[in-house]
């Protein structure tokens, strides 16, 4: 694994992790989460993030990222990341930026990674959160160009969250 990769995929599972307060109707299936019964815990946040819960589909789209109750499906957290970040949720736009750092479910793409991470920075009071994202955005614009590098903040710049606001691929 790459020094990227490993630093990405470091700091998907501890933003993850660290991520979201319990809210009425979601008690049950984060303390089902936090107790590592991923299974019960999805059985218990999908209707909740089917019925738009950003917080319900951050930690879905994480127990498909880390296929903690079966193989990865990167595919559904795709999904569910990119349905979070149309809310303008944190943790989905950084869960989108990771995986478009490492191709995880779609091709490589440094430009939407930086995009969705810099969003994300943008929202992100000052601490350790905003400072890791700060540095995975210091370690991607290492790898690019100046032209990607100028596309992909005239594309946060110019990004509004909402409904269809998140365009992805199909997954691979």
């Amino acid at each position: 694994m790459t020094r990227a990769a490993a630093f990405f995929a470091a700091l998907g599972l501890a933003l993850l992790v660290a991520g979201g307060t319990a809210r009425a109707g979601l008690d049950e299936g984060l303390d089902y989460y936090n107790k590592g019964d991923y299974f019960r815990a999805l059985s218990e946040l999908k209707p909740e993030a089917e019925s738009g819960n950003a917080i319900a589909q951050i930690h879905v789209a994480g127990i498909y990222q880390y296929g903690l109750i079966s193989a990865a499906n990167f595919g559904e957290a795709l999904k569910w990341y990119g349905r979070a970040a149309e809310q303008d949720n944190v943790d989905g736009q950084i869960g989108l930026g990771v995986m478009y750092s490492l191709g995880q479910g779609v091709e490589k793409d440094p430009v939407e990674a930086y995009k969705w991470l810099r969003l994300a920075a943008s929202r992100l009071p000052q601490g350790s959160d905003r400072s890791r994202i700060i540095g995975a955005l210091d370690v991607l614009a290492e790898s690019m160009s100046d032209e990607e590098l100028q596309e992909a903040i005239r594309l946060a710049k110019e990004w509004k969250p909402g409904p269809g606001s998140v365009n992805l691929p199909s997954a691979r």
